[in-house]
C-alpha cells in the first residue's frame, strides 16, 4: 500500500480530477487577491497617468517641472540636472527658461532709436506726441534648449531673435544695436533696458508665439510662454536668446528670469518605481533648502540673489490614488476572497470524503489488519502530494488568468513574483496537511462506527437542516441591523448568500424528494426513465447532499452574474453623479457679459455650460448645491449611469423650462419636498425666488460633485432673469471674483485633452479646475469597486466549477452504488446506453432540482436588502441586477452536466467486467 499510495489516484481518473480541481482552486484562492491588488495598483496609476496625459504641467500633470528664479553658478546648474537625470521614470530634462518680471505696471519690452529711452508707456496712453510708436515693442526673453539650432542660428552668437513683425516696425536689420529689458507703464521714467543685437527673425506659428520651427516640437504646446499681464489669455511676443545671453541679459535689465525644467514621465512605470520616483523627488525638493547640501549653498550663490527651487508634478497624487485604489481594492474583495478559500477548502474536504465512503470496505479491510488511523492519514499524504505538486502551477496559472479576465484592464500583464509563488506552495502545503488531517480523522470515525455497530448501539444524527436555518436567520437579522454604508464590509457579507442559498437548496431538495417518494412519474415501465425513477424513489441521504451542494454552488453562480452586473452599473451611476460628464472644467470670465445667448450657447461640440453656486432651502439650513443648466445641450452631454436609475431625472428636464409658479427646480438627493410642492430659493440672504418641483430623484448628473443634502437643478435660462443683476452673469462688467457669482463650467464628453483642444479653438480660457470621471472613480473608491466586481465574477466561475465538480460527483458515486445492479440488468437485456440514459436522468433529475433551487435562492438574495454596496454614501445605492441571461446560464449548466453524465454512465457501463464486479460484492 506504501508502494502503490503516490500513484493511486492515477488509476481512477475521475477522482484525480476532482482532487486536482479542488487543491487548484485553493491555491488560486489564496494567490488570486494579492495577485489582483498588485494589479488593481498597476491599473490604477496607469489610468491616472493616461487622464493626466498632455495636462501643463503641474499638480494635474504626472510629468515633473522643477523651476528656479535666479542664474545659478555652473557648477550648481550641473549638479541639479545631474540629480534630475538620476530621478527613476522620468525621461533627460528639457531646459528653458523665460522672464517673468512684467506686470500691469512693468512691460517687457524692445526698443530702437534714440528716443527708445523715453518711451516708458504704452503708446496708447500717452499723447502722439510724447512716444515715438516706431521705437518700442512688447517682447519678453525666452530661451529654450535647441531653439536657436532650430531656427538656423548659432548658439555661440551674440544677440536675440525677434518676430519678423517686431524688427519690421522697429526698422532693424540682423547685427543692428537694440534695447531690451522692463519699462513701467505709467511714470515718465526709463526702466533697465540692456543692450543687445539682433540675431536673427522668425514667424510665429498661428495662435501661437512661438517659431513655426519650434511649434511642432514634442511637447511645445506645453512649454512656458510669457503672457500679457493684461489679458492672460494673449500671449507676449519672444526675444529668443541662447543660454548665455538669456543669462547676460536678464541680468542686466533687472528682470526676473524663471528657470524651468521639463522631464516627462515614463508611461511604462511600474508601482514601485512611481513610489521611488516620489521620494526621490521630495528628497530633490527637500534637499534645496537644506543648508548642509552642497545644493542649497549652489542655490544661495545665484544672482542676483539666492533661488528658490520649486517642484510641480501630480504625480505625488497620481501615486496616492493608486495605492489607495489597492488598498480599497483588497478590502472590497477580501469577503469574496475569503468565500472562495473556504469553499475550496469545503470541496477539496467534501471530494476526499467522499472518495473516502467509495474505499469503506477498503477501510475497514485494513482497520482490521492493523492498519492505524495515523497510518491511514500518511497514505493519504503520499497519494495527495503528487496532485499538489501539480496544483501549484495549475493554481498561479488560473490566478492569472482570472485576475486577466475579470480583473483590472490592465495592459501591462501580469508579474508573478517570487511572493505569489511562496503563497501558491504554502497554499498547496496547506491542502496536503488538510486532506492529512481529513483522512485521519476520517480513518478513526469510520473505526468508531464500525465498533459501536458491532456493540449493537443506535447511531444519532444532529438536525442539520433545523441548526442551517437557524444560522442563516441569525446571521441575515445580524447583516441588516447594520447601516447600509457598513454592510458590505461586515465578516457575514458572503456567509449570507452562502447560507441562504443552503436553505434554499436543503428544502428545495428535501421537499421533492419528499414529493417524487409520494408520486411517482408517469415514464414507460421499463425504459430508461422508469429505471432512473424507480432507482432515485427511495432517495439516499448522500445524493440528497450532493444535490444541495449543486444547488448551492449554483446559486451563488446565478447570484455572482447579479451582483457583477448590479456592481458595474452601480458604480457608472455613482461616477456619473459625482462628475456629472466625461469632463468638467471650471472658465472664469469667458461666458459672462454676454446676455443670455452667451451664457447658454455650448463653446463647442459635445459640450454644455453649467453654472454653479450655493442656496439654503429654508426651513432648512445649510448651503445645498445649486446647477443652472441649458436642458437641451445638457441632455446630449450628461453622463446618465448604466442602470436607469439616473433615467428619472432626465425625463424631468422638459419640466424645467416650463411656466408654473416661480422658478421650477428639480430636487436630487434627501429632501422632505415632494414633486408639486412650492417653496423658496434663499441666496445667502440677498435676495430670494420661489420655487416649484417638478420631482424628485435619489441622483442626477454631478448631484454629488460638491458636499450637500439636496442638489437643485434649474434652467439656466429662467434662473438668470430672476436674479440679482450684481450676480446675473449676463450683465456687462460680470467677472469671476465678485461675491455669490455663480461659476462658469464646461462639461463634455470628450477627455480632458480633447476638451482643451476644443476650447483652445474656441478661444476659451483653460487654466481652470480640471474634474474627469476617470479621476472622481480613482479618488471615491469607485474602480476599486468595478475591479472587485470582477472578481466577484472570478469566484462565481469557481462556483460554477464546484457545481460541475459535485454533479461529476454524484455520477459518480450513482455509478459505485449501481455497480452489480447494473451487470444484473445487463444480463437481463439492458444495453450499456440505456443504463447511461437511466443515469443520465438520475443527474437530471437532482441537477434540474439544483436549478430550480439557484433560481429560487437568486430570486430571495435579490430581493433582499442590498449587501453589495461598498460606496453606499454615494447615491443611487447598487443592488443586485438580474437578466434573462443568468437562467439561460444555469439551463445550459444543466444541459451540459446531463451530456457528461450520461457520457461517463456509457463509458463506465462499457468498461465494466460481470465476474470481477460480483466477485468483489459491488
Amino acid at each position: 500500500m506504501w508502494q502503490a499510495a503516490p500513484l493511486r489516484l492515477v488509476r481512477t481518473p475521475g477522482w484525480l480530477a476532482l482532487m486536482l480541481v479542488a487543491v487548484t482552486l485553493l491555491v488560486a484562492s489564496f494567490v488570486a487577491p494579492p495577485l489582483f491588488a498588485a494589479t488593481a495598483r498597476s491599473t490604477a496609476l496607469a489610468e491616472g497617468l493616461e487622464d493626466a496625459a498632455g495636462v501643463p504641467y503641474g499638480a494635474d500633470s504626472g510629468d515633473l517641472r522643477v523651476t528656479w528664479d535666479a542664474v545659478v553658478p555652473t557648477q550648481g546648474e550641473a549638479l541639479l540636472v545631474g540629480r534630475m537625470d538620476a530621478l527613476t521614470g522620468y525621461r533627460p530634462p528639457s531646459i528653458g527658461a523665460s522672464s517673468v518680471g512684467q506686470n500691469r505696471t512693468r512691460k517687457a519690452v524692445v526698443t530702437a532709436g534714440k528716443g527708445a529711452e523715453a518711451s516708458t508707456v504704452e503708446p496708447s496712453t500717452v499723447e502722439p506726441s510724447t512716444v515715438e510708436p516706431s521705437t518700442v515693442e512688447t517682447s519678453a526673453l525666452w530661451y529654450h534648449a535647441g531653439a536657436i539650432a532650430a531656427l538656423g542660428g548659432d548658439e555661440d552668437a551674440p544677440g536675440v531673435w525677434l518676430t519678423s513683425d517686431v524688427a519690421q516696425r522697429l526698422g532693424l536689420e540682423v547685427g543692428d544695436q537694440l534695447r531690451i529689458g522692463l519699462q513701467q507703464t505709467f511714470l515718465t521714467e526709463g526702466g533697465r533696458l540692456a543692450r543687445t543685437v539682433l540675431a536673427g527673425t522668425y514667424d510665429p506659428a498661428p495662435d501661437s508665439t512661438l517659431p513655426v520651427q519650434l511649434r511642432d516640437q514634442p511637447d511645445a504646446e506645453r512649454w512656458y510662454l510669457p503672457t500679457d499681464p493684461d489679458n492672460p489669455s494673449e500671449g507676449t511676443p519672444l526675444a529668443i536668446a541662447s543660454r548665455p545671453v538669456f543669462d547676460r541679459l536678464v541680468l542686466a535689465s533687472g528682470d526676473t528670469p524663471l528657470y524651468f525644467a521639463d522631464l516627462a514621465l515614463d508611461t511604462e512605470i511600474t508601482p514601485d518605481q512611481a513610489t521611488t520616483t516620489v521620494q526621490q523627488v521630495q528628497r530633490l525638493a527637500d534637499d534645496a533648502y537644506d543648508q548642509s547640501q552642497l545644493l542649497a549653498r549652489y542655490l544661495l550663490d545665484a544672482e542676483p540673489m539666492g533661488a528658490e527651487l520649486q517642484v510641480a508634478s501630480g504625480l505625488p497624487d497620481i501615486v496616492s490614488d493608486a495605492d489607495h485604489t489597492a488598498t480599497s481594492a483588497r478590502d472590497q474583495v477580501r469577503p469574496y476572497a475569503v468565500a472562495g478559500q473556504v469553499l475550496a477548502a469545503a470541496l477539496l474536504v467534501a471530494g476526499w470524503v467522499l472518495l473516502g465512503r467509495s474505499r469503506r470496505r477498503e477501510q475497514l479491510l485494513a482497520s482490521g489488519l492493523g492498519l492505524r488511523p495515523d497510518e491511514v492519514a500518511g497514505l493519504a499524504a503520499l497519494e495527495m502530494l503528487l496532485v499538489c505538486l501539480l496544483a501549484v502551477p495549475a493554481g498561479l496559472g488560473l490566478a492569472c488568468l482570472g485576475v486577466l479576465v475579470a480583473g483590472p484592464p490592465t495592459d501591462s500583464g501580469l508579474t508573478v513574483g517570487r511572493s505569489d509563488l511562496v503563497t501558491g506552495v504554502l497554499a498547496a502545503g496547506g491542502a496536503l496537511l488538510l486532506i492529512t488531517a481529513t483522512a485521519g480523522l476520517a480513518a478513526a470515525g469510520t473505526d468508531r462506527v464500525d465498533r459501536l455497530s458491532r456493540l449493537g448501539r443506535g447511531r444519532r444524527g444532529l438536525p442539520w437542516t433545523a441548526a442551517l436555518l437557524a444560522a442563516t436567520a441569525v446571521v441575515a437579522a445580524a447583516v441588516f441591523t447594520v447601516d447600509v454604508v457598513d454592510r458590505s464590509a461586515t465578516v457575514l457579507t458572503m456567509a449570507f448568500p452562502v447560507l441562504t442559498a443552503a436553505s434554499v437548496a436543503v428544502l428545495v431538495a428535501r421537499g421533492l424528494a419528499w414529493l417524487r417518494a409520494r408520486r411517482p412519474g408517469g415514464a414507460r415501465p421499463g425504459s430508461a426513465r422508469w429505471l432512473a425513477t424507480r432507482r432515485s424513489g427511495p432517495i439516499m441521504r448522500e445524493v440528497t447532499a450532493l444535490t444541495a451542494v449543486v444547488a448551492i454552488a449554483l446559486g451563488l453562480f446565478a447570484y455572482a452574474l447579479t451582483v457583477q452586473r448590479g456592481i458595474d452599473e452601480g458604480v457608472a451611476d455613482k461616477t456619473a453623479s459625482l462628475a456629472g460628464a466625461a469632463t468638467s472644467i471650471e472658465v472664469a470670465d469667458d461666458f459672462r457679459g454676454q446676455r443670455m445667448r452667451g451664457v447658454l450657447t455650448p463653446p463647442a461640440d459635445d459640450t454644455t455650460i453649467v453654472w454653479r453656486r450655493t442656496v439654503t432651502l429654508p426651513p432648512d439650513f445649510g448651503d445645498q448645491p445649486l446647477l443652472a443648466i441649458e436642458p437641451e445641450s445638457f441632455d446630449g452631454v450628461a453622463d446618465w449611469g448604466a442602470s436607469g436609475e439616473l433615467d428619472a431625472g432626465r425625463e424631468l428636464l422638459k419640466k424645467l423650462d416650463r411656466k408654473g409658479h416661480g422658478l421650477q427646480v428639480i430636487l436630487a438627493g434627501r429632501t422632505h419636498f415632494e414633486a408639486g410642492d412650492q417653496g423658496t430659493l434663499d441666496f445667502n440672504g440677498e435676495f430670494q425666488i420661489p420655487f416649484e418641483v417638478v420631482g424628485v430623484v435619489a441622483a442626477f448628473p454631478g448631484s454629488e460633485s460638491e458636499t450637500g443634502d439636496v442638489t437643485v437643478i434649474a434652467a439656466s435660462r429662467r434662473l438668470f432673469r430672476l436674479v440679482l443683476p450684481t450676480v446675473d452673469p449676463r450683465k456687462p462688467g460680470a467677472t469671476s471674483d465678485t461675491a455669490g457669482v455663480f461659476t462658469s463650467w464646461v462639461w463634455s464628453s470628450d477627455s480632458p485633452a480633447q476638451l482643451r483642444a476644443s476650447l483652445t479653438g474656441a478661444d476659451v480660457s483653460t487654466d481652470g479646475d480640471v474634474v474627469s470621471a476617470t479621476d472622481e472613480a480613482i479618488t471615491n473608491g469607485l474602480v476599486a469597486s468595478t475591479w472587485a466586481a470582477g472578481y466577484v465574477l472570478v469566484l462565481g466561475a469557481v462556483m460554477l466549477v464546484l457545481a460541475l465538480a459535485g454533479a461529476l460527483v454524484l455520477a459518480l458515486r450513482l455509478a459505485d452504488r449501481d455497480t452489480v445492479s447494473d451487470v444484473l440488468l445487463a444480463r437481463m437485456g439492458w444495453s450499456s446506453r440505456e443504463l447511461a440514459r437511466a443515469r443520465a436522468w438520475e443527474v437530471a433529475y437532482a441537477v434540474a432540482t439544483a436549478v430550480l433551487a439557484a433560481v429560487i435562492a437568486g430570486a430571495v438574495l435579490v430581493l433582499a436588502p442590498t449587501i453589495i454596496d461598498a460606496v453606499a454614501t454615494i447615491p443611487p445605492l447598487t443592488r443586485p441586477r438580474p437578466a434573462v441571461a443568468d437562467v439561460v446560464a444555469l439551463l445550459v449548466v444543466l444541459a451540459v452536466t446531463v451530456l457528461l453524465a450520461w457520457l461517463l454512465g456509457a463509458r463506465r457501463a462499457r468498461r465494466r467486467i460481470p465476474a470481477e464486479v460480483l466477485r468483489a460484492g459491488g
